[in-house]
């Protein structure tokens, strides 16, 4: 789990993530304390204390967490273990938003709304977004672009590389959009749609 930042405004929806995933390996309690702390800063430091603790990790800088499905913006973190799979998924046009939290088959949408700010990631990586965007005014593109960029110098939980989508298309029916996403997204996942009422 890194870092994926959404806003929903009434013009225009703005969605970024950056590339890194993180596969812990056996006993790692202490490393990703450490590493979702924001105690481990570079990717080196990560590889140096995995093994001062004896800990395995497979670190890589080319998965996508954001992209565009015809329209509508969307990204997601992901927390696989052995026990389970977890997501949390961010839908966004101008004018509407949902968070659904994907537990195993089952995707359920936790809030939905005109207009937010969210951020997904670590208790460190959301701490550190929210305190550089979260002041009130509407981010754009350079203030998100200017956070990824300090975001991975500061934790190895983040990649240096990111991609960020925008999009200024007004949907009639923001709310029909977003849903008509997320149900393609159920499809192709074989998940159950839950709670939309």
């Amino acid at each position: 789990m890194s870092l994926v930042v959404g806003f929903a405004g009434k013009k225009r929806a703005i969605v970024a993530g950056d590339k890194r995933s993180i596969a812990f390996f056996g006993r790692a309690e202490e490393l990703e304390e450490e590493l979702y702390g924001g105690e481990i800063r570079s990717r080196e430091d990560l590889q140096r204390r995995c093994e001062e603790l004896g800990s395995k990790v497979a670190i890589a800088d080319g998965r996508e967490k954001v992209w565009d499905r015809g329209g509508v913006l969307a990204g997601e973190v992901t927390e696989i273990s052995a026990e389970r799979e977890r997501r949390r998924r961010i839908y966004l046009v101008p004018g509407g938003y949902l968070l659904v939290e994907v537990d195993g088959k089952r995707a359920e949408i936790s809030k939905r709304g005109a207009s937010t700010l969210i951020i997904l990631g670590n208790r460190f990586t959301r701490d550190f977004a929210f305190k550089r965007l979260g002041s009130g005014r509407p981010p754009d593109e350079a203030s998100i672009r200017a956070l990824f960029e300090e975001a991975g110098r500061a934790t190895a939980s983040v990649s240096p590389d990111y991609t960020v989508l925008t999009s200024s298309s007004i949907h009639r029916d923001p709310e029909a959009a977003l849903l008509r996403a997320l149900r393609e997204d159920c499809e192709e996942g074989g998940w159950e749609l839950c709670g939309l009422a």
